[in-house]
């Protein structure tokens, strides 16, 4: 056996073993180096009036986690004080207002007979629907639903420290790592730097889009539902979230939170805040601003950038998000930046090959 190919051997033996070793927590490695490449524009600013790494490092780590982390960490803590603080009697009045107020509703008779349904009919299903045994049965859902939360919340909260902790390491190492890439790469200089730099500008175009498309939505919201006497930052929070999941979006907070308000409140203000929501939030700020802010961030932040097209850029987080969760929105647009840039290595290989061929005949 020759010598290379015994080293490829204990390589692929040994790290097969790595992954083995470290395979739990590959994907909060994954997030922090990706992170890593979306905030290489802040560092380059403080490297002018920093001079150590671990100071860099240590400066990137406390601004992802203020900007980024501690909104999760106050929704998280949030959450857990209600499931703590639910009261079943509190519950059982609201849902018993809710079916009295369903009740109540006049439904046109004549518009519903077209369609053969009987008003009769629909009294039954509400009545069944909100029968105290199937109001017991709710209770105990949503108070199991409330604690899964809460378990699945103290698992995010431990990937967030992880990925903190990595991120930390990734500043601290990365530049030592990635020099060490670039020379067992099989690439000459300038593809590998195309491989980072095509890595490092789509994703800080995701991170920024991502980060101000919530903060900009979810502060809209938090002032709308802040008049009605709500928990403005944990809403505001929730739905700079919402706001991230394409097509539906903020619907999945605005409406439950105007049919609450409709029920204990009153229809006046469910209506301003699904009007709010649609107009100003989905129409005016999502439609004609976020481009505008996303653009932006494109041309003064990036300027070097040659991110991917937008539509594939939604695409590529829904998928995402749809594979991985909630991270997918991270790593998503990453895979699909890094298969795109492998297509223009193959590409840029290809044309070489032509113009060699072409010289030696």
């Amino acid at each position: 056996m020759k010598p290379q190919h015994f080293i490829v051997l204990l390589l692929a033996i040994s790290g097969y073993f790595i992954y083995q070793v470290f395979q739990p927590f590959m994907q909060d490695i994954a997030i922090a180096i990706l992170l890593m490449f979306a905030t290489l524009g802040i560092s380059k600013a403080l490297w002018k009036v920093l001079d150590k790494r671990w100071q860099v490092s240590a400066v990137m780590t406390v601004l992802l986690g203020t900007m980024f982390f501690a909104p999760l960490v106050y929704m998280i803590n949030a959450i857990a004080m209600m499931v703590t603080h639910i009261d079943p009697i509190a519950i059982h009045e609201l849902v018993v207002k809710t079916a009295h107020y369903l009740q109540s509703i006049h439904l046109p008779t004549e518009l519903l007979a077209r369609f053969g349904i009987e008003v009769d009919s629909i009294d039954s299903a509400i009545s069944n629907a909100f029968s105290e045994e199937n109001i017991g049965r709710y209770i105990k859902n949503t108070i199991t639903f409330m604690g899964s939360m809460a378990a699945h919340s103290a698992v995010f909260f431990k990937d967030m420290v992880l990925i903190l902790i990595f991120y930390f390491f990734a500043y601290l190492y990365g530049a030592d790592v990635g020099h060490f890439i670039k020379r067992i790469l099989p690439l000459d200089t300038a593809q590998t730097q195309l491989l980072f730099n095509e890595l490092h500008n789509s994703m800080g175009v995701v991170f920024f889009s991502i980060l101000a498309t919530a903060i900009f939505e979810g502060s809209l919201f938090a002032i709308v539902v802040l008049f009605f006497g709500l928990d403005a930052i944990l809403l505001g929070i929730l739905y700079g979230f919402a706001s991230l999941v394409p097509v539906i979006g903020g619907a999945l907070m605005w409406v439950p939170v105007s049919i609450y308000l409709w029920v204990t409140q009153g229809a006046q203000p469910a209506i301003v805040v699904a009007a709010y929501s649609i107009v100003v939030i989905s129409i005016v700020a999502d439609t004609f601003i976020k481009p505008v802010i996303i653009r932006e961030i494109d041309q003064k932040m990036l300027k070097e950038t040659n991110a991917i097209n937008e539509i594939l850029v939604f695409f590529s987080i829904i998928a995402g998000l749809a594979t991985y969760g909630f991270w997918g929105m991270i790593i998503g647009p990453a895979i699909t930046t890094v298969f795109i840039a492998i297509l223009k290595l193959y590409e840029q290989f290809q044309k070489d090959a032509k113009t060699t061929l072409k010289e030696t005949t």
